[in-house]
């Protein structure tokens, strides 16, 4: 056995990173196809060798602060289990959302290896900036479910590996509603809880919250499938249905909106029946409420004269790798082996990330956990987040228009136009 060196823990901030000089595509696509042709002519070189050599292997790993120690046991791990490659590695501090955007700033000094939400992977891909993942990927792709393989995938190659949905559901407080209540929002709505009591709160005021409505209804965000960027039907009629529901919501005194964080607590006050969120609410909703937390999918609501299954945008958490990383075959599958399924399941016990592999989400020890069965379940419901990048001219007119709503400047006379006006913003090119 070889021996094994001891990479070096740094963590860094995602500030820092954001001041480096800029570096293109092109470099980047260059310095991989000349790291490519390199490692491939090491590793031919070795198929007719006696015995392959061990590489030396160098590796930057960013992630969120929370995965580090988790991380640090995967790379050994991994090492251990690699004899052809020797790694030293240094494991930076840098959120999931931040690290796109410290690659796009300097890919040559960016991490080999980075966790990103599948929602921009369709756009680092367009850039050049992510590597394939071609090697391993196919012993985990059996156990992944169609809509994460869909989210990773550009023009018929896998550009990240995904080990976790991103979505959220519906919290609610047993004392107050029923299993059969929490159905229905329009039900939810109807019953009384008392004074000083909220019934339900989402987020109107978020482009990550507010869609639900629309999706729910039928409306379709840049296509059926998510990239023709010429096209986003929330201004049809089941758009205008769909935002005659949320002007009602919002005028309803049961209704709390969620700013800046006030419908969480309200809820761990006793004071909210139910609240949309993520998992990562979970460890302070059951300290407050013990066994009084329920966690279910979204409800059906009644939209246009009908019910509909409300339907959010569900993206993945990813693992992902740079396109000109000089050590491309290791990168690759160290990626995969941090999404594999003993990976994954120390990564839910340890933290509670929900795995996305099938052979993981359907088994008991998920099934029986409320928060993640509740996860699935409406991830299964969801609708893919586009990943082309003109999901990036979506945000900020979406959360304007539920802004509107909130505070009661759009209303039933105006709706129609701020609808038309949603849609142009949503659909034109704001960035040029």
């Amino acid at each position: 056995m070889k021996a094994k060196k001891i990479g070096a823990l740094m963590l860094t901030s995602a500030i820092a990173l954001s001041t480096v000089a800029g570096c293109g595509a092109e470099q980047a696509n260059s310095a991989n196809a000349d790291s490519k042709t390199s490692e491939t002519a090491t590793a031919t070189a070795g198929d007719a060798a006696p015995a392959a050599e061990t590489q030396d292997v160098t590796l930057k790993i960013w992630v969120p602060e929370e995965e580090v120690d988790i991380t640090d046991e995967m790379v050994k791990k991994f090492d251990e289990a690699h004899d052809e490659f020797n790694i030293t590695y240094e494991i930076a501090v840098v959120g999931i959302d931040e690290a796109p955007q410290a690659l796009g700033t300097d890919a040559d000094t960016a991490a080999d290896i980075f966790y990103t939400p599948s929602g921009g992977v369709g756009d680092l891909a367009a850039k050049g900036l992510l590597l394939p993942i071609t090697k391993d990927f196919d012993v985990l792709a059996a156990d992944l479910p169609e809509s994460a393989i869909n989210a990773v995938t550009v023009d018929g190659l896998t550009y990240a590996v995904p080990f976790s949905p991103n979505t959220f559901f519906m919290y609610y407080n047993k004392d107050f509603f029923t299993e059969e209540e929490v159905k229905s929002l329009d039900t939810m709505m109807a019953k009384d809880l008392g004074d000083g009591m909220w019934n339900f709160s989402t987020q109107f005021t978020n482009s990550w919250y507010a869609e639900m409505f629309f999706l729910g209804n039928g409306c379709t965000l840049f296509g059926e499938d998510g990239t023709d960027e010429t096209n986003c039907s929330f201004n049809d009629a089941n758009g205008f249905a769909a935002g005659q529901y949320m002007i009602d919501l919002a005028k309803n005194p049961k209704y709390l909106e969620d700013a800046d964080g006030v419908g969480g607590s309200a809820f761990k006050e006793g004071k909210l029946g139910a609240v949309t969120s993520g998992a990562w609410s979970a460890p302070e909703f059951r300290e407050a409420l013990g066994d009084k937390v329920g966690a279910v999918a979204l409800p059906v609501a009644n939209i246009g004269g009908k019910d509909v299954q409300l339907s959010n945008f569900v993206d993945f958490k990813t693992i992902t790798v740079k396109s000109n990383t000089q050590y491309p075959l290791c990168a690759q599958q160290l990626a995969v082996y941090m999404a594999s399924q003993e990976s994954c399941l120390s990564r839910y016990n340890k933290q509670g990330d929900v795995p996305v592999l099938k052979s993981l989400s359907e088994s008991d020890e998920i099934k029986n956990d409320i928060v993640a069965s509740a996860l699935n379940d409406q991830a299964a419901l969801a609708t893919n987040q586009p990943s082309i990048a003109k999901m990036g001219d979506y945000w900020d007119p979406m959360k304007a228009f539920g802004v509107g709503i909130y505070n009661q400047e759009i209303t039933e006379a105006n709706l129609q136009a701020q609808l038309d006006a949603l849609v142009d913003s949503i659909t034109s090119t704001l960035t040029e």
